[in-house]
């Protein structure tokens, strides 16, 4: 499974609204200007209307927090910002006050956790004996800094715990599907605000009536997906807006796939811009840049130790390349890039010609020129209430 983006706001725009952060106007963080240009597009007031009601607990990002009723949930709880607020704690006791109600409901939990800051009382021996994935070196920080995502992931699997347990014991497991997913990748260098496997490539994991337990599915699939196959799910009417493919035939075996390819983006991320289009099929990944100049080798993610180490020794000296291809066959990690190499100048040509073709048929701003700052316009209108 892969978010539209690999940020946050944006990637929860695509699979809320079943539309492209460009087509739904997110093209930055909530709380830094990013805004839906029509928040009746949001999922729940598809559900409202068949007879759903709706609860959000815990962490949202298409508002920012003071406006969170411009959603339209029904009832809300533990809203953003209110660090320390115990989220899964509240779903249990909302899942055991709703237990016995005749409307089915959706409801939303969002975790803080992996999100940084991660804890910071971490054992020494905790990080001595913690070895970090590829693609990064075995060093003290980033064994530090991997222990740290490690404990706030087991405070995250305890939360998710809590949740599961009250489905069961309220006698809902049975009749509930669940859906676990994030946002994007992790909050490490070369991942998250990265159109790679890393940046866009999310946990997603379906439980409920109908579904087959314990098995896998290689498709290649999109959160933008996740809105049309709810509908499918559920027998509901499918607004006309949504842009993905229901997987409802993957998830019952009649398919292999949906899809030929999936296309992210990244525009913004906290005011910085990173203009850079991605269409990626199961084997190769192409990413073309809409900058002039300074294409960064290495957006940057949120601020840590690992960043920290790597920014020491050199890293993001370098411009990066405009075009990127990589063949997720021989380099899973798509480090290699083959965008010059006259080898693939076809399978190149190809992908950018279908990354073109569809971007002009979606009637992507990206194509006519720069992409404006919605946090630059927030201030620019604030100005203007002052003066």
């Amino acid at each position: 499974m892969h978010s539209v983006a690999p940020t946050c706001s944006v990637s929860r725009a695509g699979l809320l609204t079943g539309q492209y952060p460009f087509q739904c106007n997110m093209f930055d963080l909530a709380h830094r200007g990013g805004s839906l240009n029509d928040y009746s597009k949001h999922l729940i007031h598809t559900l409202k209307p068949a007879g759903y009601q709706t609860a959000l607990i815990g962490f949202q990002h298409l508002v920012n927090w003071p406006q969170v009723d411009r959603l339209g949930y029904d009832q809300v709880l533990g809203q953003n910002g209110a660090h320390g607020c115990k989220i899964a704690p509240l779903a249990v006791d909302w899942l055991t006050q709703h237990s016995h109600d005749a409307k089915p409901f959706f409801l939303s939990v969002g975790l803080t956790q992996t999100h940084r800051v991660f804890p910071d009382d971490i054992p020494e021996s905790d990080a001595r004996y913690l070895r970090p994935p590829a693609p990064f070196p075995d060093t003290d920080a980033f064994r530090q800094d991997m222990a740290a995502y490690v404990a706030s992931l087991e405070a995250a699997d305890t939360a998710l715990g809590q949740i599961l347990d009250a489905l069961e014991v309220n006698g809902l497991k049975d009749n509930t599907l669940i859906i676990c997913t994030t946002d994007h990748g992790l909050p490490f260098p070369t991942m998250k605000n990265n159109l790679t496997d890393h940046g866009t490539g999310v946990l997603f994991i379906l439980a409920g009536p109908g579904i087959p337990q314990g098995e896998v599915t290689d498709a290649l699939l999109s959160q933008i997906d996740v809105y049309p196959t709810l509908c499918d799910y559920l027998n509901i009417d499918a607004p006309h807006w949504l842009e993905g493919e229901s997987f409802l035939p993957v998830i019952q075996g009649q398919a292999d796939q949906v899809h030929e390819h999936i296309i992210t983006q990244s525009n913004y991320h906290a005011g910085k811009y990173h203009p850079y289009r991605c269409i990626r099929t199961t084997r190769y990944v192409y990413i073309q840049g809409y900058q002039d100049n300074e294409y960064s080798a290495c957006p940057k993610s949120d601020a840590s130790l690992s960043e920290a180490q790597w920014l020491d020794q050199g890293w993001g000296d370098d411009l990066g390349p405009k075009e990127r291809l990589f063949d997720t066959f021989f380099d899973p990690h798509e480090r290699v890039n083959l965008a010059g190499h006259q080898a693939y100048e076809s399978i190149k040509k190809s992908l950018k010609n279908q990354l073109h073709t569809q971007l002009t048929g979606l009637e992507d701003p990206i194509l006519e020129g720069a992409l404006p700052s919605q946090w630059a316009l927030v201030q620019a209108s604030a100005d203007l209430k002052t003066s």
